[in-house]
């Protein structure tokens, strides 16, 4: 009994006549960028969450996988400087042990006075000197006198030249504003108007049109009246994007003007393809991903799972190693052990 409208349906639809190559492309650009845009706003809702999960979560694991190696530094220190008796090539092994540790924390240590103090216990243990960070100072004192007298007029000079300029800068910006704010005030009054005349429900005759007119005609006052520009132009925007559409599936655009207008959207599809992969890459990069791996914004929350997991268990094993390390004879023993992987490494390296 339900074959008869469809079959109707499917007799309608053959009549129709076929579609353009310009319209079909038209439609097909227009899928697709509907639904990149669909895929750029799930890209950026899956990082907002990721990120916040991230400093709730992660972040303060990282914190306390850092402080149990700075505790491992610290009991390995100890050790070294006698607090273990070990033979020579050991004792060599703890050393390289130890630069590596203080060269890992190195990384991520943003204060000076830590990172002083991890440089001076490498150069402790390290076969060779490590490259200064900055030029040594001078050990002439009054050299060293007219070189900090030198710096400090360079930078009361930058510093004059520097609240000059602001000044300079304020003074042009109060000039310009008032022309600005009309210029500004008048581009927002002439959109607003151009959508009221597109858009005013009154003058539409079919209801459901009118009742689309309508809602439409609320967004544009509210962004109106809090002054939002940019908020009417997307409306404008949308409305001629629905508009052309509308006249594309009719028939009444030319085939050159569709064409036109499928430049256009391909260049629009480009850029948000464009847009889509800077912020995955980027994301990658912040988190130190591997930049050719496969990554959907839905399986986001089970990779922050599975590094949270590492770091759970991570953080249980050092714990548990820290108690062992207790015991002297299995220090002894886990350096020999440390030993013995580092130089598996080094082989499977050669």
């Amino acid at each position: 009994m339900s074959t008869a409208p469809s079959r109707r349906l499917q007799a309608l639809a053959a009549d129709a006549p076929p579609s353009s190559p310009e319209q079909q492309a038209f439609d097909t650009l227009h899928r697709r960028i509907d639904a990149q845009r669909a895929l750029l706003a799930e890209w950026q809702a899956a990082i907002d969450a990721y990120e916040q999960r991230y400093a709730r979560e992660v972040l303060p694991l990282l914190t306390q996988y850092r402080g149990l190696h700075i505790d491992l530094l610290d009991r390995l220190d100890h050790a070294a400087s006698g607090g273990l008796r070990l033979g020579r090539t050991d004792a060599r092994a703890l050393h390289e042990l130890i630069v590596d540790i203080a060269d890992s924390l190195l990384l991520g240590e943003d204060d000076a006075e830590r990172r002083a103090a991890l440089h001076s216990l490498r150069a402790r243990y390290a076969d060779e000197p490590e490259l200064p960070e900055a030029p040594a100072a001078t050990d002439d004192p009054d050299a060293l006198l007219r070189r900090l007298e030198a710096e400090r007029e360079a930078a009361e000079a930058a510093r004059a030249a520097q609240r000059a300029a602001h000044r300079r800068e304020a003074a042009a910006r109060k000039k310009q504003r008032a022309p600005e704010a009309l210029e500004a005030s008048q581009s927002l009054r002439a959109v607003y108007r151009q959508l009221v005349s597109a858009l005013h429900p009154d003058r539409e005759p079919d209801p459901g049109e009118r009742q689309r007119k309508t809602v439409l005609m609320q967004h544009v006052n509210e962004a109106y009246a809090a002054q939002r520009l940019t908020d009417l132009l997307q409306l404008q925007q949308s409305i001629a994007e629905a508009d052309t559409r509308r006249a594309a599936q009719s028939g009444d655009l030319p085939a050159e003007r569709l064409a036109a207008y499928n430049r256009l959207l391909a260049d629009q599809l480009a850029a948000l393809q464009r847009e889509v992969r800077e912020l995955e890459a980027d994301f990658k990069a912040r988190h130190h991903l591997n930049p050719h791996g496969r990554l959907k914004p839905g399986t986001l929350g089970e990779h922050l799972r599975v590094e949270q997991a590492k770091l759970t268990n991570g953080i249980r094993e050092m714990q548990r190693e820290a108690r062992l390390l207790d015991d002297p004879a299995y220090l002894k023993q886990w350096v020999k052990a440390q030993r013995r992987m580092a130089r598996h490494l080094h082989d499977e390296d050669d």
